[in-house]
């Protein structure tokens, strides 16, 4: 217990480095939330719905694989002392037209509807990318200055759009924290099954 009210406090330490992280142009599109444990909790449920969904229709090696990949994310997340939000504003446009976004000006860009999908729907512009990607590494790195071992999770992230968190930030991107006698992100069984399996169904069942 003593651990986990250190780690909450320490991230809003590090939430002074996902604000001060530099952004393009001085442009501060970047916002973060720091999930009480019944946001967290929901967030857990939210990634094991979301792989649900995905094994709907799909073969038995398929359906096991993304049931091992989520639901070991949504573990490590709820076995987590914290968990961070961190997103930005993807889909407004900072005016560079420079076509990073696969656009030929910002203008068309933003006028770009974005697909239905379960995932988060771009595009995105690059400059907004970058910004998000920055402030991740930032907090990352803060974390790992107090020993709090960390992961960034794109799955979180998802959980945390499509449970209802940081209305109007789309992408959002997860940092869970913990502090325990062992890294409780890394050398999880589950990972290492789900990875060996998705090899095998891209070389096509071999």
């Amino acid at each position: 217990m003593r651990e986990k009210d250190a780690v909450r406090e320490a991230a809003k330490i590090i939430g002074i480095s996902i604000r001060t992280a530099p952004k393009s142009a001085g442009i501060d599109d970047v916002e973060y939330k720091i999930l009480s444990d019944s946001e967290k909790t929901e967030v857990v449920r939210t990634t094991k719905r979301i792989a649900g969904s995905l094994e709907k229709n799909k073969p038995d090696n398929v359906r096991r694989a993304i049931e091992l990949d989520w639901h070991s994310d949504a573990e490590a997340i709820d076995k987590s002392d914290c968990l961070i939000l961190i997103a930005v504003k993807g889909r407004k446009a900072l005016g560079f037209n420079c076509s990073g976004c696969g656009f030929d000006d910002c203008r068309e860009f933003s006028r770009a509807k974005p697909p239905k999908t379960i995932f988060m729907a771009g595009p995105f512009c690059i400059f907004q990318l970058l910004n998000l990607g920055i402030s991740l590494s930032s907090a990352a790195k803060a974390a790992s200055v107090f020993n709090i071992d960390n992961r960034i999770m794109y799955r979180a992230g998802l959980a945390g759009y499509r449970a209802g968190f940081l209305k109007g930030y789309n992408p959002i991107v997860g940092l869970p924290l913990s502090a325990t006698g062992k890294n409780i992100y890394f050398d999880r069984k589950e990972k290492l099954e789900a990875r060996e399996l998705w090899k095998q169904i891209r070389n096509g069942g071999k």
